[in-house]
């Protein structure tokens, strides 16, 4: 599929540098596409240099290899996310590119559909490099966001240090934004590896339900007082846990596995539905706001 997709690049980009050659006036078109046309090489050779080291990864079935070292695999998933996020930023140079010539709308039609299918790949290697993490060392998908983008540069800084102190690495980064009742929400997506979520969530719990100084210098604390320093909503969770600002709380809660899946996002809903949970799975840390 994509040694399909990098040859309709090509076949498109031809077709424009042919209808080029017949006007003088456009030989800086005609260079940006002989450019264009070797980051399309140079692309097709990365991808097939990726898809191998991920096809290296795993193991043939039916034959006994052994089990390589933890640090290893870390290795060879490093290398394998680091060379994923090069092809997503070549593939958006190469996009960005083309949108700026005047392509035919048969051409830029073939582009568009070709960029989908260059990006649905990508998700495809994020998803198979997630589903390896998760059977080596365990993956965690995270969430920090608020309202209007409020404080989301401290926010995610928090969160990131937190997710470091509890032995996760940061595989995966998505923007996330939606509309809500109250207005928009912006923040971040995360995939995690290094923890089993079930686990993660319980000492996380254990340790927002025990916190009594604001002054605490972990990186939990920070996250939740960053959080109970917003004027708007906001919401940051690692698998289960989950902690949610309101204008007027801060709760914490530890969903049970099938809440974590069907649990509505909008902070005061989220609330809300936190403080119908068990005693011994929700927490209130309102005393963090700084009107207490």
């Amino acid at each position: 599929m994509t040694t399909v997709i990098l040859v309709l690049l090509c076949l498109a980009i031809a077709g424009r540098e042919l209808y080029l050659s017949s006007d003088k006036r456009l030989p800086r078109a005609l260079a940006e596409l002989r450019e264009l046309r070797t980051q399309v090489a140079d692309l097709s050779k990365r991808h097939e240099t990726l898809r191998a080291e991920v096809d290296a990864a795993g193991e043939p079935p039916g034959i006994a290899i052994p089990h390589p070292s933890d640090d290893d695999v870390s290795g060879r998933v490093e290398q394998v996310a680091a060379r994923m996020e090069r092809l997503e930023k070549e593939v958006g140079e190469i996009g960005a590119g083309l949108a700026g010539l005047d392509l035919e709308r048969d051409a830029q039609r073939a582009l568009a559909r070709s960029m989908d299918a260059v990006e649905q790949d990508i998700n495809e290697l994020h998803r198979e490099m997630l589903d390896r993490l998760d059977r080596e060392e365990g993956v965690v998908t995270g969430l920090v966001l608020s309202e209007e983008g409020e404080a989301e540069a401290l926010l995610a800084e928090a969160y990131e240090r937190c997710a470091t102190e509890y032995g996760l690495r940061i595989r995966i980064r998505d923007q996330r934004s939606g509309k809500a009742a109250n207005g928009a929400y912006r923040g971040t997506v995360y995939h995690l590896s290094g923890r089993r979520p079930g686990p993660l969530a319980e000492e996380l719990f254990s340790y927002a339900r025990g916190l009594y100084d604001p002054q605490d210098p972990s990186g939990m604390s920070a996250l939740l007082t960053e959080l109970a320093h917003l004027r708007g909503g906001g919401v940051a969770r690692f698998g289960p846990f989950t902690a949610v600002r309101t204008t007027s709380a801060l709760v914490c809660g530890l969903l049970p596995d099938t809440d974590e899946r069907v649990a509505p996002s909008e902070p005061w809903e989220l609330a809300g539905y936190i403080r119908e949970l068990p005693d011994d799975l929700q927490c209130d840390l309102s005393w963090l706001r700084p009107e207490n």
